[in-house]
């Protein structure tokens, strides 16, 4: 995980180390010499295409060809003849080896978990063509491209507890320095494309500052500062620069074996007992431009694609909506991009249905949903609410109704730029969006009406059928949002009215309202919670916790107590 940059120590490069790289590279070496453990390759591992071995790289044993003569092939064909991107990730493997008896226990540690690693390299095919792709431009180690699998395991939205989130698990900070914004609509953290993009800049960084590799991924683990200063302790008892001599904590101590440890199974994994599948060496997804705000779930119908695969593709969309900005693109499977940009030139219908809402002093979440007529559980789902009662000034997505309240009118578009504009508040959800509900909910209708089922809700049926609550209601002459289950409601044939001029605040009182909620707030502890878990969701320190709460200080959590939260400035 990416450590925030801390004062620049000066680093003294020695070239004695790089003569025994190069050396290394071209020093035959037997496994009894490393005393390496290799798992033995069992009958039902089917073997490997000649042109799936990559060059030897390094000294170890299981990339070395005189150790393992799987390895001494011919030379492989260019990368853009490839038609396996591993075969092209493999002839960029740069990197020697160090601690190697660490290197050997994390390789037994991967091949021991076949069906781990299978759902790993699975997760891996959305992204890896695109992250090789932008490794290769900036002359990297392809070594660098397997790097999420020790971060996250590939997975888009993946959390750690120091708050790091994403496939290259930026912390906060860190992220900023690195261009990575933070909304309430969006965290480029995990953002696949501007993750990757801001997690090579910081490697590349690091390289230039340690001239070492594997010292540049130890400081993207432990911190610049941790490794500067443990290079000056080392240099002080006349010791090279290098990874194994520098004293580290344990979590980095097996940073670097663990990257060396993949990147040897997938050098050769039938010698670990194990078989990858071959990656189509093309592009997975392409960026478009909507142009528009508009649902997810309007997009992923567009596309002719799933809400979830649209969601994995675009895990920096913490909200179900796609908050367009000038430099934002929308990533959509490579066969889907050209149905999609016909359906949206076509689509004669709102793109919107669901807006930003502040709460008011004295609203529950309950009457909210009410008011909105969608059900308390829908409600809870797409906010992530942990508590029934709503904070005065709390901004929560809600349903596009019509309103009678002139005084609440506002411009949907401008609201939405608006809130983009908020630091985020908590951290992002760390497992799927909430908002991958049913699929084609937003299908046209082509009935008249509709005959109410067991858990219908007002708002349900008219998102189902093109249009708003509101005009539901009127065209069926109800006075409430309750709907009885074996009623028939009429449908209207067009679309809905457009939602670019709903429901506006007045600035001065909402403002303070809203300013006066993120500076305190409540949360209530729930039966299995704990201050860590307290503090990464509201992106405050235990210490602080335990300051702004007496009973937390004291190691008292109990269920029901109101924990207060501030965020200063």
């Amino acid at each position: 995980m990416p450590f925030l940059l801390l004062p620049m120590i000066k680093i003294k490069f020695h070239l004695a180390p790089l003569f025994a790289l190069v050396a290394a590279l071209f020093a035959p070496q037997a496994f009894a010499d490393e005393g390496a453990i290799v798992p033995t390759p069992t009958e039902s591992v089917v073997k490997l295409p000649e042109a799936d071995n990559g060059p030897a790289v390094s000294n170890s044993p299981l990339l070395n060809p005189s150790a393992n003569p799987m390895l001494n092939k011919p030379a492989l064909a260019l990368p853009s003849e490839q038609t396996d991107l591993w075969v092209r990730v493999r002839q960029g493997f740069k990197m020697g080896e160090v601690d190697t008896a660490a290197v050997r226990a994390q390789e037994r540690i991967y091949a021991s978990k076949p069906e781990y690693m299978q759902r790993v390299i699975e997760r891996s095919r959305r992204y890896m063509y695109f992250i090789v792709g932008e490794v290769e431009k900036r002359g990297m180690p392809t070594e660098i491209a397997l790097l999420p699998i020790v971060e996250s395991a590939f997975i888009p939205r993946a959390q750690s507890h120091a708050a790091a989130s994403g496939l290259w698990q930026f912390i906060p900070s860190t992220g900023q320095r690195y261009g990575l914004e933070r909304t309430w609509w969006y965290d480029g953290r995990q953002d696949v494309m501007a993750a990757t993009y801001a997690a090579l800049d910081y490697l590349q960084d690091l390289y230039n500052l340690f001239g070492d590799w594997q010292l540049a991924l130890a400081a993207y683990n432990w911190g610049e500062g941790g490794v500067g200063r443990a290079l000056a302790k080392s240099r002080a008892k006349g010791l090279e620069d290098g990874f194994d001599n520098i004293k580290k904590p344990q979590e980095t101590e097996n940073y670097v074996p663990k990257l060396l440890a993949v990147r040897n199974i997938i050098a050769n994994p039938a010698a670990f007992g194990l078989s990858i599948p071959a990656m189509p060496n093309q592009p997975y997804f392409q960026p478009v431009s909507t142009g528009k705000h508009m649902d997810l779930q309007l997009a992923a119908k567009l596309a002719g694609t799933t809400v979830e695969e649209l969601l994995q593709l675009n895990p920096g969309l913490i909200r179900p909506v796609f908050a367009h900005k000038e430099d934002r693109k929308l990533l959509l499977p490579v066969d889907k991009v050209v149905a999609f940009e016909e359906n949206l030139q076509r689509y004669d219908k709102p793109l919107l249905s669901w807006q930003p809402y502040v709460t008011k002093r004295g609203e529950s979440f309950e009457g909210i949903a009410g008011k909105f007529g969608i059900q308390m559980a829908e409600l809870r789902d797409v906010n992530k609410l942990g508590s029934a009662r709503a904070a005065n000034g709390q901004t929560i997505l809600v349903p596009i109704r019509d309103s009678v309240d002139v005084s609440e009118r506002q411009n949907l578009a401008a609201l939405i730029a608006g809130a983009g504009k908020q630091e985020a508040d908590q951290p992002p959800v760390a497992a799927r969006q909430a908002s991958a509900r049913t699929e084609s909910r937003t299908e046209s209708r082509a009935e008249s009406s509709y005959q109410v089922q067991r858990g219908d809700t007002l708002f349900s049926i008219a998102k189902r059928n093109g249009m708003t609550a509101a005009e539901l209601k009127r065209l069926n002459g109800m006075r409430s949002n309750h709907v009885a289950q074996g009623s028939i409601l009429k449908l209207e044939d067009g679309g809905r009215s457009q939602a670019a001029d709903k429901l506006a605040r007045s600035d001065k009182n909402d403002k303070a309202d809203s300013a006066k909620a993120s500076a305190q707030r409540q949360h209530v502890v729930r039966r299995g919670d704990t201050l860590d878990e307290i503090a990464r969701r509201y992106d405050v320190s235990v210490s602080d916790l335990k300051k702004w709460n007496r009973p937390a200080a004291r190691g008292a959590l109990r269920v029901g107590y109101k924990l207060q939260i501030r965020h200063e400035g």
